[in-house]
């Protein structure tokens, strides 16, 4: 069983390279492969991590590369070229990768677990995930006529859960709910930018 632990990280991202990258090939058939990316990186947390952390613990730990898995799944429904077919797949399955290998070691082998990894993984995260969740929340509004507050829930939401997960590793709950308010403050200003700035997607 320590071995299929061992294994997941590495097998986990190349598969969820690969579901992304094939994903890119049939857009007819979004979002069914996409959508298994970030399940099976949460099952496999969840292989991993049984029993070695609480509840909160481990939502905390995990909750930043599945947000950014999920928000790149998210863009693929309106990236193409380049972006969609390699850049994509690449983020997904190195985020796959480097998300379960921290949490393998910090559970298994705490010695050669860099100290503050997965939340310094989390941090670097939060513009990327971010980026995507404008990118195809503003897309929707410019192409599919979506409504406009389509961009301020998505982006607060994920404002909301993104400052959560990266609240300081001894922060107290006082201090992780003032952290988590700003994070949906940043992120409903991010929403009404995204929704109202007269400029093209790209500028966005």
């Amino acid at each position: 069983m320590l071995l299929l632990r061992r294994l997941a990280p590495f097998v986990v991202g190349m598969i969820n390279a690969s579901l992304l990258f094939w994903q890119a090939q049939s857009p007819a058939s979004y979002p069914w492969l996409a959508v298994g990316v970030p399940v099976l990186f949460a099952a496999a947390g969840v292989f991993i991590g049984w029993k070695r952390f609480g509840a909160a613990e481990f939502a905390s730990r995990l909750l930043g590369p599945l947000l950014a898995l999920t928000s790149a799944a998210y863009a693929l429904l309106l990236a193409e070229g380049v972006f969609a077919q390699w850049m994509i797949p690449a983020f997904g399955g190195v985020v796959s990768y480097a998300g379960l290998e921290l949490l393998f070691l910090l559970a298994f082998l705490p010695t050669r677990y860099p100290v503050n990894g997965l939340s310094h993984l989390n941090l670097a995260l939060v513009p990327v995930t971010l980026w995507c969740a404008n990118y195809a929340s503003v897309g929707l509004t410019m192409f599919i006529q979506t409504p406009r507050v389509v961009p301020v829930l998505v982006l607060a939401a994920t404002g909301v859960m993104l400052f959560w997960c990266t609240a300081h590793v001894d922060a107290s709950a006082d201090h992780r709910r003032r952290w988590t308010l700003l994070g949906g403050w940043l992120g409903l200003h991010l929403g009404l930018l995204g929704a109202f700035l007269p400029v093209n997607i790209a500028l966005h």
